[in-house]
């Protein structure tokens, strides 16, 4: 092994990481204390973070993480493979100095500077917390040895900047190998014949079953193959993404150019609330045990969600249609007595077909082998799944299995075990979970249909929305081979379950659940994660993989309350916008016709809204800088004659 050589060293450095499947926010492994130390040896320089305990525990550069082990390679020794139990593994890291390419500091008068390091494969490490200084000098150790330059966009960003020259064709390929849609363990140490990168990318992204590969294909396009004698399938990926990039086109106004001149003012104070009581639940029927004020009410959750899972129990039931907003208590009682009996005969019309029957119906046993494969899978890592024989994963099984009956057209798919998984917690109890699942499933039916024709659009109103927003980040995406925007499609498909702790999935989708300010809210989620991120991905000159890989590292780093406020920041932006193009009031439920006026939330001004029925050229630009503004644009058209329609108008 090289001799190191110590260039710089730290001790008493945090990482604070969230577990995505704690049901509590407050981990053991929230806080990982460890030491940072650049060295150099005869192979380059290198950064290393060594949590506390694991300073004996010989690994060399890299490990990959399976479950809840670690699976630790030696490079010098392909076939050497260590298993280690210890969860401290994952937060052990080691990058050469060459392969970074961004660092961000953040320095506070009173408080405790952190780092987060981006690498040039776009994956993002954990924010490193100096609890006894040190980031400063840190960051000058690092530009003895790298052409850091500080961002003009962001001062707390240094860009690491190179001449190389990113390889998109192939970037866009490999990208289907980041997406990570379901876990799947065993796939880690697979290994695949041949070197034909287009063929892997398609193998692999085959794996996440035939539907997701209908989202980009649709469901009768093919893939053309050959075959040659050494049996290796080279695959046309150009078609893969010809399909799918096929669906996401740009508008203009032909004739006419419409040029905004932004005029910032003074926006509201948007905050969040407080979550809802069970006080202020209780208070919110009537006699009779009927909900007096729903609008008030979905507000009140809008702005705060619910303060516990024993509350939860109670309201999902009206957010997911359990009950209806306007039943009395008598109405309730009934309803749940007849949706009982409902389940119990459903269920029992699948637990009475037999072997020999199953052997004739193909459909329903590949959904029962899909779904016992699944479920055994899902959040096995949270209290209530944990332990072998768990009644509770038997429940969700059966819950998947009657679902598979009640919609038997659209039967069981993968993911539906994600959004179920939350539910069945907090309803403890089978049937309740049912129907609260074919209640969200009634919203997101949609997701899971073979033509994915409405995942298509909603990545589609995504680039629509962005390009009216911030068309220079838009452009970027466009030139990069990731303006199909798939890079969301994890997001979208189940809704933000694999993205923030299990308990802020709670608070996100009931925040959700109330349609309180507009349609399509998670799409402005969305939108104000990536706008948020513009400088990092666009200095440090990301391609499709790298942008790709560092949404994915995104996961559970992301804090809600302010994904929360910056979309509703955007929505008001939009909202109040005087001349909102007919595409973009139809993505949120505004207004569209040409007289209409919206309400503004800003001390109840009212605006005439000019509706465009093309895409306007004109955009609001709003960078990340724009989430620490409290400010309105009032955009005003200016409209110009574009010189190809003069030069047309002169020729007639």
């Amino acid at each position: 092994m090289p001799k190191d050589t110590i260039l710089f060293e730290r001790n008493r450095v945090t990482i604070k990481e969230k577990s995505p499947q704690s049901e509590t926010r407050a981990t053991p492994l929230d806080e990982i204390t460890g030491t940072i130390t650049v060295i150099e040896n005869d192979r380059g320089k290198f950064f290393r973070f060594v949590p506390l305990g694991l300073e004996d525990v010989m690994t060399d550069d890299w490990a990959l993480i399976n479950g809840g082990h670690s699976i630790v390679c030696d490079k010098n020794d392909g076939d050497s493979v260590a298993t280690s139990s210890s969860p401290l593994l994952k937060f052990r890291f080691h990058f050469n100095l060459n392969d970074l390419r961004s660092v961000r500091r953040h320095h506070m008068v009173h408080g405790i500077a952190h780092m987060v390091f981006i690498l040039k494969d776009g994956t993002t490490l954990p924010a490193f917390y100096f609890n006894h200084g040190g980031s400063k000098e840190l960051l000058q150790k690092l530009a003895q040895y790298l052409p850091l330059e500080k961002s003009t966009q962001d001062t707390r960003l240094y860009i690491v900047k190179d001449d190389l020259q990113r390889e998109n064709s192939s970037q866009s390929i490999s990208a289907f190998d980041q997406l990570n849609l379901f876990d799947n363990s065993n796939d880690i140490m697979k290994r695949f014949q041949g070197n034909d990168s287009r063929r892997t990318a398609i193998e692999r992204f085959s794996r996440v079953t035939n539907f997701l590969k209908d989202t980009f294909l649709g469901q009768n396009e093919l893939i053309s193959t050959t075959e040659n004698s050494d049996r290796k399938f080279e695959c046309d990926a150009t078609a893969l993404m010809e399909s799918f990039n096929g669906d996401f086109r740009e508008s203009n106004n032909d004739g006419f150019e419409v040029i905004y001149k932004v005029d910032f003012k003074k926006l509201p104070d948007v905050a969040r609330g407080q979550p809802l009581t069970v006080k202020e639940w209780q208070m919110s029927f009537d006699k009779d045990g009927r909900i007096i004020d729903v609008k008030k009410l979905k507000e009140r959750i809008f702005r705060g969600g619910l303060v516990s899972n024993v509350l939860r129990r109670d309201v999902w039931k009206f957010l997911l249609n359990y009950y209806p907003w306007s039943s009395t208590r008598d109405d309730r009682i009934e309803l749940a007595k007849q949706r009982k009996s409902e389940y119990h005969t459903m269920k029992v019309q699948w637990k009475s077909i037999n072997e020999q029957q199953k052997q004739k119906n193909n459909l329903f046993r590949d959904r029962g082998s899909l779904i016992e494969k699944d479920v055994t899978r899902t959040d096995r890592t949270h209290e209530y799944f944990q332990g072998e024989n768990n009644v509770h994963v038997k429940v969700l099984y059966d819950i998947l299995m009657t679902y598979n009956m009640y919609n038997f057209d659209l039967g069981y798919v993968q993911g539906m075990n994600d959004l179920l998984s939350p539910i069945l917690v907090i309803m403890d109890d089978e049937v309740d979970a049912f129907w609260c699942f074919v209640g969200l499933m009634s919203r997101m039916e949609q997701n899971f249909h073979m033509d994915q024709l409405h995942i298509k659009s909603q990545l589609s109103n995504l680039h629509t929305l962005l390009q009216f927003i911030d068309a220079e980040l838009a452009k970027y995406l466009v030139e990069n081979n990731a303006n199909n925007m798939y890079f969301f499609f994890r997001w979208m498909l189940i809704c933000f379950k694999r993205e923030f702790s299990f308990d802020d999935v709670m608070y996100l989708w009931e925040v959700i659940w109330t349609d309180h300010i507009c349609r399509n809210f998670e799409l402005l989620i969305c939108l104000a994660i990536l706008i948020s991120q513009k400088t990092v991905i666009m200095e440090s000159k990301f391609g499709c993989t790298e942008i790709l890989k560092f949404f994915n590292d995104l996961s559970c780093n992301l804090d809600l309350d302010t994904c929360l406020l910056s979309a509703e920041k955007l929505y008001i932006q939009l909202a109040t916008h005087r001349d909102i193009p007919t595409s973009i009031a139809k993505i949120l439920g505004l207004p569209t016709g040409p007289n209409q006026q919206y309400l503004s939330t800003v001390e109840n001004a009212t605006y005439p809204r000019k509706i465009y029925t093309e895409q306007p050229r004109g955009t609001m630009n709003l960078d990340n800088s724009y989430f620490r503004q409290e400010s309105e644009p009032s955009l005003v058209p200016v409209q110009h004659e574009t010189t190809e329609a003069a030069l047309n108008d002169f020729l007639q």
